[in-house]
């Protein structure tokens, strides 16, 4: 059904329940029934408020011909004494105000029905572990090591707030049901796909092995609730194997790596690409303890393309120098990455 003709019958509808409503006392035998009608549709609710509004828009002849009864009302009571007539005018502006005010509590209490959550899941998943979840729609998700997740269900769409670390999805087609992940830089909307989310302090990466994913920064998102093209220069579309990134100061790019990377975790497999010494620390810090963190200078940066298990961070850890020039200090509470200073040619 278009929606052209949901609000011309939702129209008829409420011109029908306004003549009925008029006169109708508290214990009348059909209210129970227009208040379900009423809430059952947000049109309903719409096109009732419209009618309420004293007939103000009586162009149609469809809604003259239904609002016959009540014009001739309104004739009746022009004829009447004036007492009367105020009277009548009195209580019938009280009646419209009365279910004008029965139409505004009934949207929000649509709206409040359908913010009330159907269903919330927190995953997360220890240091070197990873933890897959089905959803109740059939939607799956893979939690990887070290990160935190909270999921919640809504009648009209379904939040996933990334906390912590990196997860992939599975996410069952839903067109009136988004599936939306919020994940502290980045707002990512879908409606069915396969993706991934990795959550960095200073960045987020979103990988799409299939289906369509807009990335919108969540900087942008809060600095402009009026605009609706607020962020539209640093909105992404993302498609089958396109890669993102967003960065702390709200600026979305392409970046040219295989999406395939980002689900290697899934089979206990750390891929890096051109990765600097902050990502490979971060992300190295999900699978052992203590925590790993990296000292970089602006300029002065590894770029390390690696392709390891996770059981085998350790070895990792230590070949680093032979790798890149990476300096590794250990100590019982934290590693260190730093970069190791180049030689001149005079070796000074």
């Amino acid at each position: 059904m278009s929606s052209h003709t949901i609000q011309r019958t939702a129209r008829q509808a409420a011109i029908k329940w306004f003549v009925i409503m008029q006169d109708a006392d508290a214990e009348h035998p059909q209210r129970s029934l227009f208040e379900q009608w009423l809430l059952s549709h947000p049109a309903h609710q719409q096109a009732y408020q419209e009618v309420c509004a004293l007939w103000e828009d009586l162009d149609s002849p469809v809604q003259l011909l239904s609002l016959e009864s009540a014009m001739q009302q309104k004739a009746f009571i022009e004829k009447t004494d004036r007492n009367k007539k105020v009277s009548t005018i009195i209580n019938r502006t009280l009646s419209v105000l009365f279910f004008a005010v029965i139409g505004a509590s009934g949207y929000y209490g649509y709206e409040s029905w359908q913010n009330q959550p159907t269903m919330h899941l927190l995953a997360s998943a220890d240091i070197g572990q990873i933890r897959s979840q089905v959803l109740e729609d059939g939607s799956k998700i893979m939690v990887n090591a070290n990160s935190d997740v909270e999921i919640t269900y809504y009648r009209h769409q379904r939040v996933v707030k990334l906390k912590r670390g990196e997860i992939s999805f599975d996410v069952a087609r839903n067109p009136d049901r988004p599936f939306i992940v919020e994940s502290g830089l980045a707002r990512i909307t879908v409606l069915g796909t396969r993706f991934a989310v990795n959550r960095f302090s200073s960045k987020v990466r979103v990988s799409v092995d299939n289906g369509t994913v807009r990335v919108e920064p969540q900087q942008y998102l809060e600095k402009d609730l009026t605009s609706q093209n607020r962020n539209a220069e640093h909105v992404l579309t993302l498609r089958d194997n396109e890669v993102a990134e967003i960065s702390i100061d709200g600026k979305a790019k392409r970046i040219q790596r295989p999406a395939a990377d980002a689900f290697s975790f899934e089979n206990g497999t750390i891929t890096f690409d051109q990765a600097g010494l902050e990502e490979i620390a971060e992300t190295l810090s999900r699978y052992r303890k203590p925590p790993i963190s990296a000292k970089t200078t602006p300029g002065q940066d590894a770029s390390i393309t690696a392709v390891i298990k996770a059981r085998n961070v350790e070895s990792f850890i230590n070949q680093l120098p032979n790798i890149a020039l990476v300096k590794v200090e250990a100590s019982p509470t934290e590693t260190i990455l730093t970069v190791k200073q180049s030689k001149n040619k005079h070796g000074r």
